[in-house]
């Protein structure tokens, strides 16, 4: 009985001994490329294992596959070259380099050649306070007017008074500019009357609004009388001070006339008188202007547009959407889906919704109405000044047609 109870449990062990070779066979032909591949890892010296420690146990080897391929990275490897700015431009670089021989050139005193030093210096100066064909540097423009000044040229008052009121160098000191601004009066007498206007300007206290009645007697008439004389003088900036005045008094015509008589010679005044000549033309009601049986649907769009965008005109919503109406009842498919998508978004209360109506000002429609791409903000045209009461005396040929102005 003992030696028949034996046989299962040698067959048992027979078994469980092909079961342990199968799984080794197995397993042995994934040992190779693990090794391989541990052997590719930073190299360990070798630490003896204590007895009893888990790493003692049997090594876990890898399964699957593990000659997976190499990662590439994606699009290109090489950074791109960097761009540098473009040269600047070596005929005008040139032309600067003769002007500043000339204005350094030793020549005797009451000569042709120091007062064509002296001109070229008083137009470095002109050129530096700027930033026209150079790079803006006022301590370099008032250096140039010193040395405008000790070589005899007349003009070089202006700029050294102007240095003093604006503060080319450390704060400005508009009283120190008067005895420069004396030297004017044969010269130039109508700037040296807008530079005295400046330094009252810049010294007058804080205007602050009060009770006023309409008897009150204007507490600056002296002040507004240089301004004036300056003008009658025949000054483009001083018109164009005049005319930035009739139009915060609502004297529009004559702003704009202050305007023209100074377009000529002043940028500012150009401009101004462009934008004041738009803005009153737009004032006109469509119907007064093009009666609606002479306009077509696209000049009715072109006007909603104006005042959807605030171009040339303040913005309003109401008259924009008044416009868009009219133009899509003449036909235009343009008009007609701007007025779908404006509907499509009413504000809560059921009114016009102010932020929906901005962001659609940026949209450009095609002739059927499918979004064709997103314009630029609105941007407000602003009524400006010259830079500065000299920017006009730069010699044309010396202007580089930038944006000019300031509010």
């Amino acid at each position: 009985m003992a030696h028949r109870r034996a046989r299962p449990s040698a067959r048992r062990l027979v078994d469980a001994l092909l079961l342990i070779a199968a799984v080794a066979l197995l397993l042995g032909g994934t040992a190779a490329p693990a090794q391989t591949l541990l052997a590719a890892g930073p190299v360990v010296p070798d630490v003896p294992l204590k007895s009893g420690s888990p790493a003692a146990a049997a090594s876990i080897e890898l399964s699957g596959p593990t000659d997976a391929a190499r990662i590439e990275p994606a699009g290109s490897t090489h950074a791109p070259a960097l761009r540098l700015p473009p040269e600047p431009d070596a005929a005008a670089q040139a032309r600067l380099q003769r002007l500043r021989s000339v204005a350094t050139a030793p020549a005797k005193r009451g000569s042709a050649a120091e007062k064509a030093a002296a001109h070229s210096a008083w137009v470095l100066g002109l050129l530096y306070l700027h930033g026209e064909g150079v790079a803006l540097d006022r301590a370099q423009a008032l250096r140039w007017f010193e040395r405008a000044q000790a070589l005899g040229e007349p003009m070089a008052g202006a700029g050294l008074a102007w240095c003093q009121i604006d503060g080319c160098q450390g704060p400005p000191d508009p009283a120190a500019a008067r005895p420069w601004i004396e030297r004017m009066d044969k010269a130039d007498p109508g700037l040296a009357l807008l530079l005295q206007w400046w330094v009252h300007e810049r010294q007058a206290p804080l205007r602050t609004a009060g009770p006023q009645t309409s008897n009150a007697p204007a507490p600056d008439d002296g002040h507004a009388a240089l301004l004036q004389r300056a003008a009658r003088a025949g000054n483009a900036s001083a018109m164009n001070e005049l005319g930035l005045a009739d139009v915060a008094a609502r004297r529009l015509p004559q702003a704009l006339a202050q305007f023209r008589q100074a377009a000529l010679r002043s940028p500012a005044a150009a401009a101004n008188a462009e934008l004041l000549a738009a803005r009153l033309d737009q004032q006109q009601t469509p119907s007064a202007a093009h009666p609606p049986a002479q306009r077509s649907a696209h000049e009715w769009l072109e006007q909603a547009r104006r005042y959807h965008r605030g171009e040339g005109v303040p913005s309003n919503y109401t008259e924009a959407i008044r416009l868009y109406q009219i133009a899509a009842a003449s036909g235009s498919q343009e008009a007609r889906r701007m007025l779908e998508l404006i509907y499509s978004r009413p504000s809560p209360d059921g009114m016009v919704n102010v932020p929906w109506m901005r962001q659609l000002a940026t949209m450009q429609l095609s002739p059927e109405g499918a979004v064709l791409s997103m314009q630029p903000p609105p941007t407000p045209r602003l009524f400006v000044r010259d830079p500065t009461p000299l920017y006009g005396l730069i010699p044309p040929q010396w202007r580089t047609g930038r944006p000019i102005g300031q509010p």
